[in-house]
């Protein structure tokens, strides 16, 4: 390794007064291969660069000449000019050394200024883009040099990745792989600054420390002549360090930089790849490098946040930031929201006030078309998460064999049913397969009609069941709500058995069941729409003996709370200790693909077959029972039951504390991966805060976390990410929450 000469600042100093002929005080910077000092003269800074003693002179004469052009080429940045030496030479020698002195610089360097705005990101891609516009025709025979630091010529940097521990080498390697992709043979060149890095840009910083545009890019010692492009690739690595979203980051500079100088489409599609190799690169060299100089600080310094961007990149979806670059450069999209309204029906509504354009699901995230991913804590349909390659392959391979009906025999219908017939207690022996909640709910009224000859409905009140005509006559959320028609002569509804709001439940199934002979009790197992209710213990069992003591039957909605979600059991309803008649499954049974089934007791079964045959199109059709399969393994292989049990319990303590800071949290409710945060305005009134709640949606999701609201009085809270949900997300999700909850309209306690 090229070492820099070892200067004191006494000795910077001196020189500077030997040399130049200015009495200054002398101040270190960092730097990988030279000493650079800060120079102050009676008012005057400079910076005085000391080059190690394998520099060329050739290369300092490139350096300020593309000085001289960039000063003189409209890139509406500052840049520093060279100081003659007292004989009046740009480059000085010492002591076997080159030796200049630039004028200084005035600004903060990137990398110390938080938060990194849109308008300053787009500030260094403007920047960026004009001087490589300035320096397009310019040339010099020094630039057509290796480098070390070239991205073109990466080899060089791969080379030391054995020296990488292990697991970190995992990391490196897919970057690796991908550079090695890439065809450089359509690229434009150019000579480029080449270090864009977040140390030699210069930002002005704003009020209260908010930096506002890019004033100068300093260091010019990796000039080199090189693929245009790697100029943005490597100011995107460096500007997506320490980024809460690193991809939006990134797009801000590459959308600005394209304004300026725009980009081919070959570019476009190799820019992330590029910036990703280029952090590769750095923590590559730096292997090599500490062992070479442990001390330099300036090292230690990149290389750990080169790691953590490594880290961070490594969990995103494959191809997503690839698409993100390319909206980023497409220039202005057509209004997507205004193309909705053109053609979808008005009764369908969007998530938040500012809506999201979603392109990509990964696990527990989703991430939208600017380059932001979030946090997904609502989305129970992707139960084992976000595009499950097991889910994927099972569909994918299926669908290309075979897609039909139920009226051929085919092993995948066989073993699922078996498969899902096991999750469930014996006399649940028959399932019917259909292709959503709603279809499910549907056929479970229409087995207990068949099978007790009445067509009277209990129900609790707030519940939702489905979309269907039948299903909003037994959904008093939507009968009461916006648009109902309010409740039908043959619905009983009974109190939502709300502990918190001390509701009276005990009995009034009962009451019900005595008074109207009902053909079934329709509950879920826990209440969603009614607010995220934990049901109390001996709810169902009371209310289920009551309704089989009246000749009717239990059915349990688990539409939105099987499959494991409760942690301690497979099914919701087996934490009350029950067994339904009935129970109806949908939305998590195909992690988004369009499964529901019913299954019911033989007794049931035979008295729903009067003749009448009930077939569905698409229910049970080869491709779903592969994906029903195909979750069902995921469930069981990864442990998800236990880690929404472990997670639940780590969440629901952590929402407590949490309570405890903030007195608008009146109730914090839960059982696994289904949990509640019901908001008030007062603690002992427990006056509902629903515009508050909305406002603490809004402010999640800007803070990159998905939750939404429900309850009767639309103030809670609801949590049901996927099963894959962490500790680590937990985390997220609660320190998000505190950074919501810290300013108005939000009291402390």
């Amino acid at each position: 390794m090229r070492t820099a000469p070892r200067y004191t600042c006494d000795d910077a100093a001196r020189l500077a007064a030997e040399v130049y002929g200015i009495a200054a005080r002398a101040e270190p910077l960092p730097s990988e291969r030279d000493q650079n000092f800060r120079l102050w003269d009676a008012g005057a800074q400079f910076i005085l660069k000391i080059s190690n003693r394998q520099e060329e002179r050739a290369i300092l004469e490139l350096q300020n000449e593309a000085l001289r052009r960039l000063t003189a080429g409209g890139t509406g940045l500052e840049w520093a000019r060279v100081v003659r030496d007292r004989r009046g030479r740009e480059i000085a020698e010492a002591g076997g050394h080159f030796v200049r002195l630039l004028t200084w610089v005035e600004g903060e360097c990137f990398a110390n200024v938080r938060p990194h705005s849109p308008e300053l990101l787009s500030s260094l891609g403007r920047g960026l883009g004009r001087i490589d516009t300035a320096l397009a025709d310019f040339d010099h025979p020094a630039a057509h040099r290796t480098h070390a630091w070239d991205l073109r010529h990466a080899e060089t940097a791969w080379e030391h990745a054995g020296r990488l521990p292990e697991a970190r080498r995992g990391l490196v390697e897919p970057l690796i792989e991908a550079w090695q992709r890439v065809d450089w043979s359509g690229f434009r060149t150019s000579i480029i600054h080449g270090d864009a890095n977040d140390y030699n840009v210069l930002v002005n910083a704003g009020p209260r420390g908010h930096s506002s545009h890019v004033v100068g890019i300093v260091d010019l010692g990796d000039m080199l002549r090189t693929a245009t492009v790697c100029e943005l690739a490597i100011a995107l690595a460096y500007a997506m360090l320490g980024e809460r979203d690193p991809i939006a980051a990134g797009a801000c500079v590459a959308r600005a930089y394209h304004a300026e100088y725009p980009l081919t489409d070959s570019e476009i599609a190799a820019l992330y790849t590029l910036s990703a190799a280029r952090l590769a690169m750095s923590v590559c060299h730096a292997a090599w490098q500490t062992a070479e100089a442990p001390g330099n600080e300036y090292l230690n310094i990149s290389n750990a946040s080169a790691w953590a961007a490594i880290e961070a990149l490594s969990k995103l979806p494959a191809g997503w930031a690839d698409e993100v670059f390319r909206r980023a450069c497409a220039g202005p999209m057509r209004d997507l929201a205004d193309a909705r309204r053109a053609h979808l029906g008005p009764s369908l509504s969007l998530s938040y006030r500012e809506p999201l354009h979603i392109i990509r699901g990964w696990r527990q995230h989703l991430y939208d078309a600017s380059g932001r991913a979030y946090l997904d804590c609502v989305n129970n349909v992707a139960h084992v998460g976000h595009c499950h390659p097991r889910v994927v392959a099972a569909e994918a391979g299926q669908a290309a064999l075979l897609n039909t009906n139920t009226r051929y025999l085919h092993e995948n219908l066989n073993e699922y049913l078996a498969r899902l017939a096991a999750t469930l207690p014996p006399p649940l022996s028959v399932i019917y397969l259909v292709c959503s909640g709603s279809e499910a709910n549907e056929l479970a009224l229409r087995l207990a009609r068949a099978h007790t000859g009445s067509d009277r409905v209990i129900v609790v009140d707030i519940a939702y069941h489905g979309n269907t005509s039948a299903l909003v006559d037994i959904s008093p959320y939507k009968f009461n709500g916006p648009g109902g028609r309010g409740k039908s002569a043959h619905v009983t509804v009974v109190p939502v058995a709300d502990e918190y709001r001390s509701v009276r439940w005990r009995g009034t199934v009962a009451e019900a069941a005595a008074h109207t002979g009902a053909a079934a009790f329709f509950c879920e197992s826990a209440l969603g729409c009614g607010g995220q209710v934990i049901l109390p213990r001996g709810y169902l069992r009371e209310a289920y003996e009551a309704v089989r003591a009246a000749g009717g039957v239990s059915i349990a909605d688990e539409v939105q709370t099987g499959f494991g979600r409760a942690g301690t059991n497979f099914w919701m309803f087996e934490t009350q200790g029950v067994v339904p008649d009935i129970v109806t499954m949908g939305k998590p049974i195909g992690n988004g693909h369009p499964i529901g089934a019913v299954a019911t007791t033989a007794e049931i079964a035979a008295s729903f077959a009067n003749g009448m045959e009930y077939f569905n199109t698409f229910g049970g059709n080869p491709v779903s029972c592969a994906v029903g399969l195909a979750v069902l393994d995921a469930i069981r292989d990864e442990g998800l039951q236990e880690n929404a049990r472990a997670t639940g319990e780590y969440l629901l303590g952590e929402l407590r504390q949490l309570a405890e800071r903030h007195r608008t949290i009146g109730d914090v409710r839960g059982q696994g991966l289904f949990l509640g945060i019901e908001l008030v305005r007062d603690r002992g009134t427990k006056e509902p805060a629903a515009e508050e709640a909305s406002e603490l949606v809004n402010r999640m999701k800007e803070l990159g976390v998905l939750l939404s609201t429900d309850g009767p009085f639309h103030n809670v809270i609801k949590i049901k990410p996927p099963l894959v949900f962490s500790r680590d997300d937990a985390g997220v999700l609660v320190s998000r929450l505190e950074e919501a909850l810290a300013v108005p309209p939000f009291p402390h306690l």
